[in-house]
């Protein structure tokens, strides 16, 4: 189910990035939000199959090295579509 509302939840945000006027990502861009949003998936998959293993600690370890550097990737990805829309 989880996976289900994940999909459900980026579909409904790639149709929005591809659909509206108000942001125009470059290819750079688009690069670094793929990468960034890989990296979280996995980081999630990893980190709700670590604790189903009864390890917490190796998954709250596995989200850290694999969600935050996503998380990271997809913001620099968004604050530089702001600036270029705000510099426009």
């Amino acid at each position: 189910m989880l996976w289900l509302i994940l999909g459900l939840v980026l579909g409904a945000g790639v149709y929005w990035l591809v659909t509206t006027e108000k942001v125009k990502l470059t290819w750079y861009e688009w690069v670094l939000v793929v990468v960034g949003v890989i990296l979280l998936l996995y980081g999630i998959e990893n980190y709700s199959a670590s604790q189903l293993e009864l390890e917490p600690r190796a998954g709250g370890f596995l989200l850290l090295i694999f969600g935050l550097p996503g998380l990271i990737l997809a913001a620099v990805a968004g604050v530089l579509a702001f600036l270029r829309a705000k510099k426009a």
